[in-house]
């Protein structure tokens, strides 16, 4: 069969999917694992998941971190660094971000979809130690929080379906339509008022307030938000915080609209 265009085609890439899946193993609780613990994770024989491994490793995605086991790899450093670059996204971003954190005194968090979770991928401090959980590169709640809700808020009822199902253990395995009808409720107040709140939803100590960020590409759901104390939050004006929000999300727009060599500091 022809490889570019039969069954050893899907083949290929499925095995390709099944290995780059090797990645998603390595978590900030469990930085290393051996041949033996990927095969039976992946439920694959021992010596496909040292093939893996193998190539993974040749690949630098992956590196030998101790006799048999292995740990993410340097390639990823220079792909983080790729990202945070050149992604046009974080570029348009960053500097509207900081400038808001510095004005408002609050950190200032992008999330996005990825696929089926919720992902910090930028994340602006204004200086202040705010011991806060999802930072740059961590994967949140998909359905806690006010970042995670101002993205949900963009989606249609079928694709939200899709994910709650997708993600079943993080609702105690009721990805019914039950939950989905309460969830649905929850997003409609968010899209009537504009903005999505939280008070000790991820952390007890701390708060967030976040907006849908409409970007030009329909393709990406965003959303952009304000981190801060749980005493902060219960003096702030919430409306007025959600005016600084959507006041950055234009600048962001605007910038994702230019090239960035005339983007003004």
């Amino acid at each position: 069969v022809d490889r570019c265009g039969g069954f050893a085609f899907l083949y290929d890439m499925s095995s390709l999917t099944r290995m780059l899946s090797v990645l998603d193993l390595f978590t900030q609780d469990r930085a290393t694992w051996s041949a033996e613990e990927v095969a039976q994770q992946l439920d694959c024989s021992i010596p496909t998941a040292y093939r893996y491994l193998r190539e993974l490793t040749e690949a630098q995605l992956l590196r030998a971190a101790s006799t048999g086991r292995y740990a993410l790899g340097n390639r990823i450093v220079e792909l983080d660094y790729q990202l945070r670059s050149g992604d046009p996204l974080i570029q348009a971003s960053a500097g509207p971000m900081k400038d808001l954190a510095q004005q408002v005194d609050c950190d200032v968090a992008l999330v996005m979809l990825s696929g089926d979770h919720v992902l910090t991928i930028q994340y602006e401090s204004h200086g202040v130690q705010m011991r806060a959980s999802y930072g740059r590169g961590r994967r949140m709640p998909t359905f806690k929080g006010a970042m995670s809700l101002a993205v949900l808020s963009s989606l249609s009822k079928p694709r939200l379906r899709k994910l709650m199902q997708k993600n079943a253990a993080e609702l105690d395995g009721s990805a019914t339509n039950d939950a989905l009808e309460t969830l649905s409720q929850t997003l409609k107040l968010v899209r009537k008022q504009g903005y999505a709140t939280s008070l000790g939803a991820l952390d007890p100590h701390n708060a967030g307030i976040a907006i849908a960020l409409e970007v030009p590409d329909q393709s990406i759901y965003a959303g952009l938000g304000l981190v801060m104390s749980s005493e902060r939050f219960r003096l702030l004006e919430t409306e007025k915080a959600a005016e600084w929000l959507k006041q950055c999300s234009k600048q962001i727009c605007h910038r994702l609209e230019i090239p960035p060599a005339r983007y003004i500091a």
